[in-house]
């Protein structure tokens, strides 16, 4: 045994030597820290307080950008930050929770849970100042959100709102959202946190006052003179509302009372984004904030801020309104409405951003039209030298944006405090050549910041809304067994439902309904040439006859039909036709036929006797599968078909059906 163990010891060194070479497998990510909240860390004095955040490590999409955080701090006082270390000046003392949002940008795992974190102020900072950036516009209320809504995530939505002329100082806050044409609740509102008094209301409440404002206090002077302007602004707040409620399926309401002319406000929306949105990844939804001063001598104003459905975040993007096309009302000069978002998220500035789209072949790139873009600049061709200016170039497939000498800051250049400022946009319109098949289609963009490597988007796409369509059926059945090809028999009547105008296989389903349907047999038998008397008169029967009839309520089903339009002149099919015997009945007609002794070829007189039996219910159920081929107008408009149906029992093994059809 001895004599093995250097052996052995040397199989076991170079197995050692082997393992140590083989690449070592990467080790999969620690899923569970996605469900971490971030680890607030405070540094610094009472005078000067500073935030820290502890995250995850970022797991890096491949192919994407360097993956990296955005932050929002709510930071209890009604305040927030997008800065990555906010320094905090408390006017105040006391406990304030604090929250963070994080955002994992290029990252494929779940944005951090957002988790509150109370602090301890115990000393107030006098004179101390705080810009939010939060306003861009004159009005009194804007919003915005901290990130893209992405399924099965929360995400903050800004209310901002302000009394700029100092006549604004109390009304109600509004906000809709959950799309109606969307079919599904997209958002849960989960909690609402304001800092200024503002209480909740309800939308009746609001509307039971634009009704009656003579007999409100705060606008009591408003008589008088000033009654029809009042008039005016409710009329317009109570229309404004019905259209809101007409588009949006959910709201909420709060009444503000103490805005200064200082001052900025602003409400704390959480919303939840619902596994529903997974179907609607790339959409664009939209949430209007209204706001409705108790003055009715003000206009109410309204704020649409809109938002794309993700399923990674990613501050690049390509997006495309009301991606859900209705087919039916399409034509050659339908428009689409597509934008471009893109923010520089470098270290340093940018000179020039190229974005290149590919435009689908259903689209004619001749007839884009820039409807906006950010940072607002002029076309090149009217621009000077070194101006600041927009380029457009459009091939047949493609169009491409360049933005030129502009100056657009770094999400993490030093001194950079407002995130919007680093973000662009290029909002333009395109139209159909022609109408389209029934297809989906897409399209994606290329962005390149001055002279570093393209980031590519997500893909838009733009998909057709099914739609139904309706048909009436009208035909006869004939079968070749009794080479008898003629048209016989009652008119079968029925209706379809399918799909509207589909380019894919796709589902259709029939319906024939046969009330008193009859079918007559009749027998004549040999005269018999034998005397009889009827009512004392003497007669000779010279024939019988005995006629059949039977008289069916039944019911034809085509639960089973599958379809594909060749093109747009040929259809065929598939399916299986049920048919239900509702009842039949059977009657039956004895004739005897009479004639005189002197004229014996002559009929003077019939004598007839009906026998009915009784209903037979559910008499029968029969089942045929058939093949089916149509030609005309296949997806909307007339046709005619021809359809052989192979019986699985009964007298008649096999038939066809010879029909007209026209879809709505």
């Amino acid at each position: 045994m001895q004599r093995y163990i250097p052996i052995i010891a040397l199989l076991l060194f170079f197995h050692a030597i082997a393992m140590a070479q083989a690449p070592l497998k990467p080790l999969p990510p620690d899923l569970s820290q996605d469900t971490v909240p971030a680890e607030i860390i405070v540094q610094g004095d009472d005078d000067s307080l500073q935030l820290i955040a502890k995250l995850r490590p970022l797991r890096q999409i491949a192919g994407a950008p360097s993956s990296f955080y955005t932050y929002f701090w709510e930071l209890g006082d009604g305040t927030f930050s997008f800065s990555k270390n906010p320094v905090l000046h408390y006017k105040d003392t006391g406990t304030y929770p604090i929250r963070l949002y994080a955002t994992n940008n290029y990252d494929d795992g779940k944005a951090p849970p957002t988790k509150p974190r109370p602090i301890k102020i115990k000393k107030a900072v006098k004179n101390s100042a705080w810009a939010s950036n939060f306003f861009h516009g004159a009005g009194n209320i804007e919003m915005k959100i901290n990130r893209n809504p992405k399924p099965g995530e929360d995400f903050m939505a800004l209310i901002g709102y302000r009394n700029v002329a100092g006549d604004a100082g109390s009304g109600s806050l509004l906000l809709f959202f959950n799309e109606k044409e969307f079919g599904h609740d997209g958002f849960n509102l989960t909690e609402k946190r304001s800092y200024h008094g503002e209480d909740s209301s309800s939308l009746q409440a609001l509307l039971a006052k634009l009704e009656a404002p003579e007999h409100d206090a705060d606008i009591a002077y408003a008589r008088g003179p000033n009654d029809a302007p009042a008039a005016v602004n409710n009329a317009a707040a109570k229309a404004m509302i019905q259209s809101m409620q007409s588009t949006y399926s959910s709201h909420t309401v709060l009444h503000y009372s103490n805005a200064g002319t200082a001052s900025e406000q602003f409400l704390f929306i959480n919303m939840h984004t619902l596994p529903e949105m997974i179907r609607d990844t790339n959409a664009t939804v939209t949430m209007t904030a209204m706001m409705v001063p108790d003055n009715a001598l003000l206009q109410p104003e309204v704020y649409e801020l809109e938002m794309a459905v993700v399923a990674s975040h990613d501050p690049n993007r390509l997006q495309l309104k009301k991606h859900r096309i209705n087919y039916r009302f399409i034509g050659k000069r339908k428009e689409l409405t597509y934008k471009i978002q893109f923010q520089n998220t470098g270290q340093g500035p940018a000179k020039k951003v190229a974005i290149g789209i590919a435009v689908p072949r259903q689209l004619n790139t001749q007839t884009i039209q820039l409807k906006q873009v950010s940072p607002d600049c002029m076309t090149c061709g009217s621009a000077y030298q070194s101006q600041s200016c927009i380029e457009n170039v459009r091939t047949k497939d493609s169009v491409y944006f360049v933005f030129r000498n502009i100056y657009l800051p770094g999400l993490r250049q030093e001194g950079v405090t407002d995130p919007d400022s680093t973000k662009g946009f290029v909002t333009y319109t395109v139209s159909f050549k022609k109408k389209p098949k029934k297809l989906p289609f897409s399209s994606s963009a290329a962005i390149i910041f001055d002279k570093n490597e393209p980031i590519y988007t997500n893909r838009a796409t733009a998909r057709f809304k099914k739609g139904i369509s309706p048909g009436i059926i009208a035909g006869y059945n004939f079968s070749p067994n009794s080479r008898d090809y003629t048209l016989k028999g009652a008119l079968q009547i029925g209706a379809s439902l399918a799909s509207f105008a589909p380019d894919r296989p796709y589902f259709q389903i029939e319906a024939y309904a046969g009330l008193a349907e009859k079918e007559s047999s009749e027998t004549a038998i040999a005269p018999t040439q034998r005397d009889t008397t009827v009512n004392g008169q003497l007669y000779l029967i010279t024939g019988r006859s005995t006629a059949t009839t039977i008289t069916r309520n039944s019911l034809q089903l085509v639960p089973l039909h599958f379809r594909y339009n060749i093109n747009n002149w040929i259809g065929i099919g598939i399916g299986t036709l049920a048919e239900v015997n509702i009842s039949t009945q059977t009657a039956i007609e004895s004739k005897v036929y009479l004639s005189k002794g002197q004229q014996p070829t002559v009929i003077v007189n019939t004598v007839s006797k009906t026998l009915k039996g009784n209903p037979q219910w559910l008499a029968s159920i029969n089942a045929a599968p058939f093949a089916d081929l149509q030609i005309g107008k296949v997806k909307t408009g007339p046709a005619i078909g021809l359809r052989y149906l192979r019986q699985i029992s009964g007298d008649t093994p096999n038939r066809f059906f010879l029909y007209a059809i026209y879809r709505l």
